[in-house]
């Protein structure tokens, strides 16, 4: 029942002809080129098979240890097969799936000590599980179909990224099991993260995209090394500081085993139903250093400072990975993901409140801008929200981005300060349809008090508005790659496209505004609030929202003379 990741096929991808099919780890890097994308079961698989990936690239080619060879690299247009080659048959027996003294990121021999094995289930989230049971769920736990080899590899990667916290099933070996159980476990090496990737055309840019510059060959010396080159993982396991980028990208965060048993549709080959997962290494973040070492380390997601930290644990600077808002798209928080990565320590007073991830950061520079320049770029973005003390998920997103390259720059700001000022300016507007919504109702005989239907019918408003204008803002962020784009022409289009819509989305409101809110009711002191001063209201807001967006010379109206704002 051999199974070797290197040279057995596990990663569905889709060429660039259109075509389908699996390749091995060695070939989904010499032919990167060729593959136009990886087609794997979730989308959050993307993200540990393309840091499994980023980490064999980083040893086999050593490097990139600066900007200057990264550029080499991408005039070559393909990576080095050589060294390619050489690295992974070097390392080849470490990638062993069903290996028995050292299999790939498990633990040979791994034996629970209630001596119980649990079903495969347990890798996939949207399976039934024990007390996880989806909604509308057609599979049982009791004997869940089999996974394959590949299949099973590729949500082993996901266990250890994702998996859910609480509770683990304490292994023989693990000094720190107490009553059979490990307790304390934190999610996974990406559970704590806003996951965000820049994709490119192939697998090959989307690689390339995603390499930052590294130490080269020092990275052995400071012990910065993936985990196939790393002693075979025991039952043991450790809180430490991750050593580097590398070690981060293959972290351990579970010991598993796979138990393989034969495969009755394939001689020779390997199914798994059973599966046991126990604790693994968990990240340190018991002082500011560490705090700051692991921002340092991680390059795929956007962070926050913590005042709540800094003042609890008297720590002078403290970022916290920002995650993504399930119920938010992507380009609605923009704003973090544009921000700058400032890894060198500033001063407490002088820090910013936000930092960029630092894998889009040096999309910016110069060398790489060139190099980019007219290539389509999109941002993978991808998390889960964990319920009930991390113990189990209770959202999944994922969204991808259309996002220029020339957003990115770290030389002119133009276009950044461009789409940032399109979002803020689209989210007053969609505020001032909120409010049309709240004041239709208070004319129609909802009570202010009553805050909870008033904050429903913002809500929905906010909601129509928002997938109304989802599309549309992709297709303007896609066009701001135009050689002859301009960023003041390009503001005036969008506003132009926003005022059409939300006041599409008022006529459909006042449309279905009831005969008692065109009469209206008494709000109190005398006040009266009835369908059409809200429609005033509302085109005065929606003028003030979008006034600064319209190009100087465009031909933006005055809506209407009334200078007043939408009561709170």
């Amino acid at each position: 029942m051999e199974f070797n990741l290197v040279d057995d096929d596990w990663l569905p991808v889709v060429f660039a002809d259109g075509s389908t099919g699996e390749v091995s780890l060695r070939e989904a890097l010499l032919r990167a080129a060729e593959v136009r994308s990886l087609a794997l079961d979730s989308p959050s698989q993307v993200p540990p098979v393309m840091r499994l990936l980023l980490a064999v690239v980083h040893r086999a080619l050593n490097g990139p240890t600066g900007e200057q060879q990264w550029s080499s690299w991408w005039e070559a247009g393909v990576f080095d097969a050589a060294a390619i080659d050489a690295y992974l048959n070097e390392h080849r027996a470490r990638f062993r799936l069903f290996d028995e003294s050292a299999p790939f990121m498990q633990v040979g021999g791994l034996e629970a000590l209630n001596g119980k094995t649990k079903t495969a289930a347990l890798l996939v989230p949207h399976v039934a599980s024990g007390n996880n049971v989806p909604l509308f769920s057609a599979q049982r736990d009791v004997r869940p179909d089999a996974l394959t080899a590949a299949q099973a590899a590729r949500w082993l990667l996901h266990a250890h990224a994702w998996d859910t916290a609480a509770i683990k099933t304490g292994a023989v070996g693990d000094d720190q099991a107490k009553a059979g159980k490990t307790m304390g476990n934190p999610v996974g090496s990406l559970g704590q993260l806003g996951v965000v990737m820049p994709m490119g055309p192939t697998l090959w840019h989307s690689l390339m995209c995603n390499l930052l510059p590294s130490t080269g060959a020092a990275v052995s010396d400071a012990g910065d090394l993936p985990v196939w080159e790393r002693p075979p993982l025991t039952a043991q396991w450790a809180e430490r500081m991750p050593k580097g980028r590398l070690d981060l990208f293959t972290w351990p965060a579970r010991r598993i085993r796979l138990i393989p048993e034969p495969d009755a549709d394939q001689p020779g080959g390997a199914v798994v139903r059973q599966v046991l997962v126990c604790g693994g290494d968990r990240v340190s973040l018991n002082t500011g250093p560490e705090l700051r070492g692991w921002m340092c380390s991680e390059p795929h997601s956007a962070w926050k400072r913590s005042a709540n930290l800094e003042r609890k644990r008297n720590f002078p600077l403290v970022y916290w990975p920002m995650r993504h808002r399930v119920e938010r798209q992507l380009w609605r928080g923009l704003g973090p993901l544009l921000a700058r990565a400032e890894l060198s320590t500033p001063a407490a007073k002088d820090a910013p409140a936000v930092q960029g991830p630092a894998v889009l950061a040096q999309l910016g520079s110069r060398e790489r801008m060139s190099a980019l320049k007219g290539m389509p770029l999109r941002v993978l973005a991808v998390g889960f929200e964990y319920g009930n003390q991390s113990a189990v998920i209770d959202e999944a997103y994922g969204d991808v981005l259309p996002l220029p390259v020339a957003v990115l720059s770290a030389q002119d700001d133009d276009w950044r300060h461009t789409v940032l000022f399109a979002v803020k300016a689209t989210d007053d507007a969609v505020r001032t349809l909120a409010y049309l919504a709240e004041n239709l109702a208070v004319a129609a005989g909802c009570r202010q008090s009553e805050e909870g239907l008033l904050a429903g019918h913002r809500e929905r408003a906010r909601e129509a508005a928002y997938a109304a204008l989802d599309t549309p803002f992709r297709r303007w962020l896609s066009s701001l790659t135009d050689n002859d784009a301009d960023p003041d022409q390009a503001l005036d289009r969008w506003a132009h496209e926003v005022r059409r819509i939300i006041r599409g989305r008022a006529g459909e409101l006042l449309k279905a505004a009831s005969p008692a809110a065109w009469h209206g009711q008494e709000t109190g002191e005398g006040e009266v609030m009835d369908a059409s001063l809200a429609e005033i209201f509302f085109h005065s807001a929606l003028r003030k929202a979008l006034r600064e967006l319209f190009d100087t010379d465009g031909d933006e109206p005055d809506d209407n003379p009334t200078d007043m704002e939408p009561p709170a």
